[in-house]
């Protein structure tokens, strides 16, 4: 591939805009989760976090299924691929239902009026917590999976996946903003679950009408593209035998560690620990408390993309670059845990987003659609479904991960279920200092030994160097990909 190809795009600034889109759609639902969930359930529903955690590592074992069967079973050419394309008809179908499976998770039916019912009997609202989280994870991994293959297949050149990176990073943080900010906003009826329930219902209009900006133009596949789903007759690959590819690939496993690791330490549980901030150490029962937090880290992540955009440009070199902002990232969370007052929080938290933008903006349009050619190469076949449906387990490993450690701290440091503000846990006879000194780790050392280990296993194991890049785009204009 020659450099004037590299630096050339036949997509209009349109088409980037609204794929760009999709983020809304994806991620004001998981946002409002990794904020939420956690604690509706322990806090408000008085679900104890042990139990929570079970639920979740049910659904893990259950993704870790279904993820990439559900992207090896639609990984074909159907009778509508000619006309809609491979990708398109499953992600109109399932963008809606995904949307709404949200006000599923957050309306737990036949609540209990004493919080103690819970505690004692934990199964119904276990049980619909799971079900709740079936839904959602199936009609998700259906648009995720294919928005994602079809990121690969649309964005072909490093110039490129530049631009959709830019406009990737940037409706990402539209929807954080949209996703962190807008739920405390919409706690019309105070802890209750009524007001969770309404939270959710407009979250999820909201993803819905950024879903179909999305389909109308960003998700449709033109005949170029379609064209490639026929260039070659193969057989395809076995469901058992691809996933051992996928797991043999250095570049997959080894962005997918540091994914998982980053996304487990950044959206889940220093995401999660914002609400817990606001109530247990600053004292305070009004939600809104948590948007100067929010809208400071996200607004340090906007500013620094096009700084990261313009330092991968100037290296040319995505590899040291995700690596640089990774380490940078690590050296700006661990101060979370130790600040002393509102204002320097404020400061901190604005520095570890531009920190986080790098990843943010890096990791997926650039690196894991380089690691999905390289799959494709390596086999020989152009199909990616597999590969990215186990992609599509890194959210619910996420969530396991960062449950499991919120649960572990809240054990040793004796936080129980069903306290909902600063004076039911002076009430509660728990040790306060302890308890506040537990959430502060959550909010800083922690993820950043997590968002440590990730860096080191990705410099470690990461093979695609510049010029394997390219050199695997040349491989795919020969096998006609």
């Amino acid at each position: 591939m020659t450099e004037n190809e590299e630096a050339s795009s036949r997509h209009s600034f349109l088409t980037y805009l609204s794929f760009g889109t999709y983020n809304i759609l994806w991620t004001i639902p998981t946002a409002s989760m990794s904020l939420f969930m956690f604690f509706f359930y322990h806090t408000v529903v008085g679900l104890e976090a042990g139990w929570i955690l079970t639920v979740v590592f049910i659904n893990t074992i259950w993704a870790g299924l279904n993820d990439p069967l559900i992207g090896w079973l639609t990984d074909r050419n159907f009778k509508w691929t000619r006309k809609w394309g491979r990708r398109f008809p499953w992600i109109a179908i399932a963008f809606i239902p995904e949307a709404l499976s949200l006000i599923m998770i957050f309306s737990p039916p036949d609540l209990p009026k004493n919080i103690d019912n819970v505690l004692i009997n934990p199964l119904p609202v276990m049980l619909w917590l799971l079900l709740s989280l079936f839904v959602f994870d199936l009609f998700a991994t259906l648009v995720d999976v294919h928005t994602a293959i079809l990121r690969a297949d649309k964005f072909r050149t490093e110039a490129e996946r530049r631009k959709g990176a830019g406009s990737w990073g940037f409706f990402d943080m539209i929807a954080q903003v949209l996703g962190m900010m807008l739920p405390p906003l919409l706690l019309f009826f105070g802890a209750t679950i009524l007001s969770y329930t309404v939270m959710a219902a407009i979250i999820a209009l909201i993803a819905i009408i950024f879903g179909i900006l999305f389909v109308l133009k960003g998700a449709r596949e033109d005949k170029i593209i379609i064209d490639r789903y026929y260039s070659r007759d193969y057989e395809r690959v076995h469901v058992l035998k691809g996933v051992w590819l996928v797991l043999k690939q250095k570049s997959f496993m080894a962005l997918f560690a540091h994914y998982v690791l980053w996304l487990a330490a950044t959206a889940s549980i220093m995401t999660g620990m914002i609400a817990y901030l606001v109530t247990f150490i600053f004292q305070s029962n009004d939600p809104d408390a948590m948007i100067p937090f929010l809208a400071l880290f996200l607004l340090g992540s906007l500013i620094s993309i096009p700084v990261w955009l313009k330092i991968l440009k100037k290296m040319k070199n995505n590899k040291k670059t995700y690596i640089i902002g990774s380490l940078l990232l690590v050296v700006l969370t661990v101060p979370l845990t130790f600040f002393q007052g509102d204002i320097s929080l404020m400061i901190i938290i604005f520095l570890v987003g531009f920190g986080n933008g790098c990843v943010w903006t890096i990791g997926m349009p650039v690196l894991y659609s380089n690691a999905q050619d390289d799959f494709v190469v390596r086999t020989g076949k152009n199909q990616k479904g597999i590969m990215v449906g186990t992609w599509a387990v890194i959210g619910l490993a996420t969530a396991f991960i960062d449950e499991a450690l919120i649960t572990l701290v809240f054990a040793l440091t004796g936080f129980n279920a069903g306290i909902e503000d600063y004076a039911a846990l002076v009430a509660s006879g728990a040790d306060v200092v302890l308890v506040e000194w537990g959430i502060r780790f959550l909010l800083g050392v922690i993820p950043a030994l997590l968002i440590l280990t990730g860096t080191l296993i990705f410099w470690k194991y990461y093979p695609l160097t510049q010029e394997k890049v390219l050199e695997n785009k040349a491989k795919l204009l020969e096998l006609g990909f």
